[in-house]
């Protein structure tokens, strides 16, 4: 994946790859003591009015029951009632319990989050994002890294998107970095990232999350040429080539904005030598 592809239809797919990939870590994250999650229900209804077309969100639960998720920046009565005309859609179909819950990344007023028309009434479970201390919760999970305990991968993808005192960019990026050093695989690091950078397109403007993939892509090449040379035993004059590459990909990465500490943790160049090609790029403007 050279380019990353932010759309709707992906802004959503994230929350289907994330609910997919970690299982039940996501109720955990989510705070939610409910049964675990099966498998997705693919479901389509053509009368209703799909929001912006995107994916709808359903999981088919082990006690038989559905979850219903939406993600909303916030949340207002006319979504709460588009909900209700979809949960009755989706109950008249499979005649099942349904449990809708509406994660929201701005303050909910919570008397949107449920209505009594008489005859019928009809509620959600909120999970407002910006109401978790973000800040609090990258010292946690850095804390664990350090002791080599399990980290809910989910809680990183998601962070960006909690409460914080700091700038979102400057969170997105530290979060970020986080990802790029977790002991995973290659593959599975890089959709991590891209799950993060999708779900923020929201609190941070595209050009911004197209520098940060610029920069993860340019550390895959970095790891994955590492990786194929320690595999094949290379020969001084391709060791050569190889660092020179290697110097070249630094350079791009350092006028994109990455920091010296990631910049040594993937390259194994020593601060020095990082400190030095970035005196190489202000001789090169001049």
């Amino acid at each position: 994946m050279n380019k990353i592809d932010i759309n709707y239809q992906n802004y959503d797919k994230v929350f289907k790859d994330a609910l997919s990939i970690f299982h039940n870590k996501a109720l955990d994250f989510l705070n939610l003591h409910m049964p675990k999650i099966e498998r997705f229900i693919e479901t389509e209804f053509s009368e209703i009015e799909t929001k912006e077309n995107r994916m709808d969100l359903n999981f088919l639960l082990e006690d038989g029951s559905i979850l219903h998720l939406e993600e909303e920046v916030d949340l207002s009565k006319k979504d709460l009632i588009r909900f209700a005309n979809y949960d009755l859609k989706l109950f008249n179909r499979y005649e099942k319990n349904i449990k809708t819950i509406v994660l929201c990344i701005n303050k909910v007023n919570y008397e949107n989050a449920y209505f009594d028309i008489g005859a019928m009434k009809y509620e959600t479970v909120v999970v407002d994002l910006s109401q978790i201390d973000g800040d609090a919760k990258i010292e946690e999970i850095k804390s664990k890294i350090a002791n080599n305990e399990e980290v809910n991968e989910l809680e990183l993808i998601f962070i960006p998107l909690m409460g914080s005192k700091r700038k979102k960019l400057e969170v997105l990026k530290e979060t970020v970095e986080i990802e790029s050093k977790l002991d995973r695989d290659i593959t599975l690091k890089e959709k991590m990232i891209a799950m993060t950078l999708v779900a923020s397109d929201k609190i941070v403007k595209r050009e911004e999350l197209e520098k940060i993939w610029e920069v993860v892509r340019m550390f895959k090449f970095i790891e994955f040429a590492e990786e194929k040379g320690i595999e094949k035993g290379m020969e001084k004059g391709m060791e050569k080539g190889m660092e020179k590459g290697k110097i070249d990909i630094i350079k791009k990465l350092l006028t994109l904005g990455a920091n010296e500490e990631m910049l040594m943790e993937a390259s194994g160049l020593s601060l020095e030598s990082i400190q030095k090609i970035k005196k190489e790029i202000d001789k090169e403007k001049h």
